[in-house]
């Protein structure tokens, strides 16, 4: 009877723990996917800050264990693409990058490289567009900073590190992570030139 009772109970976990894994394994992804669908496709239809963040609170607010960090990747494109396109006002631009900002997977011990680059690419954007203010080039260069503590060879933190130091004139800062670019990839002559000049 013993013996009985243990093998219905293995069994009722197996299936327990099969029913678990398939919700939290496919199901919450896939309903996470969805929305996140819906709401991109919902974005023709966004006329205010409001708009954008209802949409897409709809996606951060549903729980999965997997699918936040490719949903903050893809509208972190989306954002990047619209203050790149220059065609909104410096408000709307930094309401949308405070908007995803939280969402961006970053820790003391490190974070995701690529949700890294795009913060630093999100001040760097402001930075270049409304006006080169001091604390938008000091975020793009932290979340720069940050990026290369976890990969110093990374190529796409050092070049933008690189890039945001050239066009900022800070010629020193310039020439030592073009120093470190040279060091990884000594063939690199645009690099040599703009050095040179």
């Amino acid at each position: 009877m013993l013996k009985l009772l243990l093998k219905q109970f293995l069994i009722i976990t197996l299936l327990i723990s099969a029913a678990l894994s398939i919700i939290f394994g496919s199901y919450l992804p896939l309903v996470k996917s969805r929305r996140y669908v819906a709401a991109a496709k919902a974005l023709f239809s966004v006329r205010s800050i409001d708009d954008f963040e209802r949409n897409f609170d709809k996606v951060f607010n549903f729980y999965s264990p997997v699918g936040d960090e490719e949903v903050v990747k893809f509208l972190s494109a989306t954002i990047f693409d619209i203050i790149s396109g220059g065609n909104q006002s410096e408000e709307a631009a930094r309401a949308l990058v405070a908007y995803i900002e939280p969402h961006l997977f970053q820790s003391a011990s490190g974070g995701n490289v690529r949700h890294l680059l795009n913060g630093g690419g999100f001040y760097f954007k402001l930075w270049n567009n409304y006006g080169h203010k001091q604390e938008d080039f000091a975020r793009a260069e932290a979340y720069y900073l940050k990026a290369l503590a976890i990969g110093p060879k990374l190529p796409p933190a050092l070049y933008s590190l690189f890039q945001l130091y050239n066009e900022a004139g800070e010629r020193e800062k310039a020439a030592a992570v073009a120093g470190q670019i040279l060091a990884y990839w000594p063939e690199d002559e645009k690099i040599r030139e703009i050095l040179n000049l």
